[in-house]
């Protein structure tokens, strides 16, 4: 089967859901996982072999700056000390690409900074960027396999 450029999906079509809400407002997420692993030298090898041990969840989300939700959270953690944890759940699903649609769920998405005030006589619109982690995660749903 020939790859067709029309099979590759758009990073405009999807959406982004926080706790069950669509945020709307978001205009490029990121989430990666990066293995935790340790060197270890072989005995008559000249190469080192690598050890998995573990893995860790982080990303960051850009927003047009629409809302004072997450200065809110940051404001409610300062006041009382407790901290929130949230699912995100990202979704591609470019029907023109003929390839299905990816679901991508984080559990315990947790926030690692915000922007808690800015001006810019340059921006057109103001947006905020959001770094965070996150402790789990899974795919119920992926893109086929099959080109069409």
């Amino acid at each position: 089967m020939t790859f067709k450029a029309q099979n590759i999906v758009s990073g405009k079509e999807g959406r982004v859901f926080w706790n069950g809400q669509e945020l709307a407002q978001v205009t490029n997420i990121e989430a990666n996982v990066e293995k935790e692993k340790t060197q270890k030298k072989i005995l008559g090898r000249v190469m080192s072999g690598n050890k998995t041990l573990g893995a860790s969840g982080s990303g960051t989300m850009t927003l047009h700056k629409v809302t004072s939700q997450f200065v809110k959270m940051m404001v409610d953690y300062k006041r009382t000390g407790i901290d929130e944890y949230f699912t995100v759940e990202v979704v591609n699903d470019d029907k023109g690409a003929r390839r299905g649609t990816q679901r991508v769920t984080l559990f315990d998405v947790n926030i690692d900074s915000v922007r808690i005030a800015n001006l810019d006589v340059e921006s057109e619109g103001l947006e905020e960027e959001v770094p965070f982690t996150f402790d789990d995660f899974d795919m119920p749903q992926g893109l086929s396999n099959t080109f069409r």
